[in-house]
C-alpha cells in the first residue's frame, strides 16, 4: 500500500506531486537568494561633491552687520506667510550663507535643535545658524524677484527630521545639489545648514497649530546608508542542493511509473467505517445494526429436524 498525504480540505496528495511542488519551491527561493545577494554586493559609489559658490561679504560674523540684522529681523513677524518688510532680512540672511561654505558654517552652527523649541522660542534663534538632516519629499523651483545677489533662481524644500516625525522644516537656498530632484513627490535625505528666520503659517493645512520653520542657507545630499554586505550562497552549494533535489524527486517519479505497472491494492484511510462488513468491534455493532436494520425485511423459514 502507498502511502498519502493529507491535505486540509480532506483530499489525498501523492508524494510525487508533493515532492515536485517542494523542489520548485526550493528552486525559485535558491534563484531569489542569488539574486538578492548579488544586489546587496553592490556598493554605490559616490562621485566628487558638488563645487559650492562662495561670496565675499560681510555676515553675522561682522559687528556692524549683526547690529544692522536686528534692525531687520525686528520687523519679521511668526505665524505668517512671508511679507514684503520681511524680505530685507530674507536676503541678508541668504547672502550670509554665500559666504562660506557648507562645512564651515556647519562649523559654528546649533545642532539638533528640536523642534518645538524653534516653534514656542521664535525670537531666541532667529538669525542663528542651525544644522539638520532633513527627509525631503517637496523640492520647488521659482524665478527669484530682483534682490540685492542678483540670484536668477531661489529653491525651496519641505521635509522633515527623525525628531520633529511628522512635522516639517520649510528651508530655501540658491544652489541646488546635484542629484536632487525637484518635484511635489520626491524621496531625499540631505542635509541642510543654514539661518533660521521665522515660523511659517502653513496655507491650507487642517492642524496648523505648530506651522512650519522657515530657514534660509546651503543644502547637500546625504550618503546613502549602504545595506551590511552578506554572504552570497555558494555556487558549488546552490548545485549539489539542486542535484540531490532533483535525485529524490526523480526515484520518486520512478517509483510512481512503476508501481502504476503492478497490480494495485486498493486501501481506505482507517477512519473509514465499512457499512458492508460485519465487524466484531462492540464500537461499530451500532452502526451495523443501523445498516441491517435498513434493509428490507425477508422472511425465512427454518426446517426443524426430527
Amino acid at each position: 500500500m502507498r502511502p498519502f498525504s493529507s491535505r486540509s480540505d480532506g483530499r489525498l496528495i501523492r508524494p510525487t506531486r508533493l515532492v515536485t511542488t517542494l523542489f520548485a519551491v526550493a528552486v525559485f527561493w535558491m534563484l531569489l537568494d542569488l539574486k538578492d545577494n548579488s544586489a546587496i554586493a553592490v556598493e554605490p559609489t559616490s562621485g566628487p561633491a558638488d563645487p559650492e559658490i562662495v561670496i565675499a561679504g560681510p555676515n553675522d560674523l561682522d559687528d556692524e552687520e549683526a547690529a544692522r540684522s536686528t534692525e531687520l529681523l525686528g520687523l519679521v513677524t511668526d505665524g505668517s506667510p512671508l511679507k514684503p518688510r520681511e524680505m530685507p532680512a530674507y536676503w541678508q540672511l541668504m547672502q550670509w550663507s554665500q559666504t562660506a561654505s557648507t562645512a564651515e558654517l556647519d562649523q559654528r552652527a546649533l545642532h539638533d535643535v528640536p523642534f518645538t523649541q524653534l516653534c514656542e522660542q521664535p525670537a531666541k534663534y532667529r538669525g542663528k545658524l542651525i544644522s539638520m538632516r532633513l527627509h525631503v519629499r517637496r523640492v520647488l523651483q521659482y524665478d527669484a524677484p530682483v534682490n540685492p545677489l542678483e540670484l536668477h533662481d531661489v529653491y525651496e524644500a519641505w521635509g522633515w527630521t527623525d525628531e520633529s516625525r511628522s512635522f516639517p522644516y520649510v528651508v530655501v537656498f540658491s544652489q541646488c545639489p546635484k542629484g536632487l530632484p525637484i518635484g511635489t513627490e520626491v524621496q531625499g535625505e540631505a542635509n541642510f545648514v543654514g539661518y533660521f528666520l521665522k515660523v511659517m503659517k502653513i496655507e491650507g493645512a487642517k492642524n496648523n497649530a505648530r506651522g512650519a520653520p522657515l530657514l534660509i542657507g546651503r543644502m547637500q545630499l546625504a550618503s546613502p546608508p549602504v545595506a551590511p554586505k552578506q554572504d552570497s550562497l555558494d555556487p558549488a552549494v546552490f548545485w549539489w542542493i539542486l542535484g540531490g533535489t532533483a535525485a529524490v524527486a526523480g526515484f520518486s517519479v520512478w517509483r510512481a511509473l512503476r508501481s502504476k505497472s503492478a497490480p494495485k491494492a486498493v486501501s481506505l484511510p482507517e477512519d473509514v467505517i465499512s457499512l458492508g462488513v460485519p465487524d466484531s468491534n462492540p464500537g461499530t455493532a451500532s452502526v451495523n445494526a443501523i445498516y441491517h436494520s435498513s434493509a428490507p425485511e425477508q422472511v425465512s423459514t427454518t426446517e426443524t429436524r426430527d
